[in-house]
């Protein structure tokens, strides 16, 4: 059902199918409209291909920073629109998503982690450990231009974070 389709039914049922089929989720006054499954779906592929390697703390950042992204004005407001922003374009936000190959998760284990943990992020029942970053590279690049302007926030991992 696309919720802000007309609906025939009186405003008051076609109000409580919404609020039933879709769960908003408000992330600091920002409202999400997506379903619960599809936001988990996204988030636990971005922390699969994105931070697969790294510790759980590694993989709730990388979750925050997608979280951070849908919070701030600048970037899209639900969690699958943040990981695939600029996917049918060259420099993309996220790799996994738009360099044509399967995003089916191989390792299962890996991908029940992963999913545990983006939803811990996603219910916020882990703190945000990049102190609010909206961007993060691998420790390991040598120069990372774009980095140069903005405040670095924490390194966690193999990653390093900065808003």
């Amino acid at each position: 059902m696309r919720p802000w389709l007309p609906c025939n039914l009186p405003i008051g049922l076609c109000f409580l199918m919404v609020v039933h089929t879709q769960t908003p989720t408000v992330i600091q006054g920002h409202v999400q409209r997506q379903s619960e499954s599809d936001a988990l779906e996204c988030l636990a592929l971005t922390l699969y291909w994105e931070a697969g390697g790294e510790p759980s703390a590694g993989l709730a950042a990388v979750g925050w920073v997608v979280l951070n992204r849908q919070a701030h004005p600048d970037f899209p407001s639900t969690i699958c629109q943040v990981v695939r922003e600029g996917d049918n374009q060259p420099g993309c936000q996220f790799t996994y998503s738009c360099d044509g190959k399967s995003d089916t998760p191989a390792d299962l284990k890996l991908w029940s982690r992963v999913q545990t943990i983006a939803q811990e992020v996603i219910k916020q029942t882990i703190p945000d450990p990049t102190n609010g970053a909206l961007f993060f590279h691998a420790a390991n690049l040598a120069e990372v231009p774009w980095a140069i302007p903005r405040e670095r926030t924490a390194q966690i991992g193999n990653q390093i974070y900065y808003r």
